[in-house]
């Protein structure tokens, strides 16, 4: 389906990239990840309906409606900009009319460092929202999380910045296990998914 046909199925409206420039230097700016990259994602990589998924950087919401209608997860959008989230929360109204039943979104603004990661959250996506900085703290609250409550968990990035995964690989227990690449010609536009897991780990 095209842009246009996801957006009318998911009664969302969130195309339009970011003009301008985020208010904090350590925040990104918001661009949402184009629907045709998530569908082939998804068939290399799918979820169940127990997973729960959080977008950090979630802008006005198209990762989280997405996945809550395509698997029934429940998905969490983390948000700072107070524009952004006021335009997810009107697309999740106009959501929630047809398909209130079809998964779980919910819809939190504040700043990513500061999210209290859920003891069931298990998948965490990223596509460059901040600076490796800010990038380090979340990653150690969920590595905090896991520590509390033993779970396997997922980060899932999209065209990865440099900084995060020499980050990953070199200090933290996270290890690849995967690599969607997709059917274009810059080599950087691809996921890659790294996993925690204190069973197998020696951290």
């Amino acid at each position: 389906m095209t842009e246009q046909d996801y957006e009318r199925l998911l009664q969302i409206e969130t195309a339009k990239p970011q003009q301008g420039f985020p208010a904090s230097a350590e925040y990104h700016r918001y661009e949402p990840t184009p629907y045709e990259a998530l569908d082939l994602l998804l068939d290399a990589y799918p979820l169940a309906a127990t997973d729960t998924v959080v977008d950090f950087g979630s802008g006005k919401g198209r990762l989280p409606f997405y996945l809550a209608y395509t698997f029934r997860v429940r998905a969490i959008g983390v948000e700072m900009d107070g524009g952004f989230h006021e335009a997810a929360l009107e697309n999740w109204m106009n959501y929630a009319k047809k398909h209130r039943t079809r998964g779980s979104v919910q819809l939190v603004r504040g700043y990513a460092e500061q999210f209290e990661v859920p003891a069931e959250a298990n998948r965490f996506y990223f596509f460059n929202p901040f600076s490796v900085n800010v990038f380090r703290q979340v990653v150690a609250n969920i590595i905090d999380s896991v520590e509390r409550t033993p779970r396997p968990v997922d980060l899932i990035l999209y065209y990865p910045a440099d900084e995060y995964l020499h980050f990953l690989n070199d200090e933290t227990p996270f290890r690849y296990v995967q690599d969607v690449r997709l059917p274009l010609k810059n080599l950087h536009e691809r996921f890659l998914i790294y996993r925690f897991d204190m069973m197998e780990s020696s951290w």
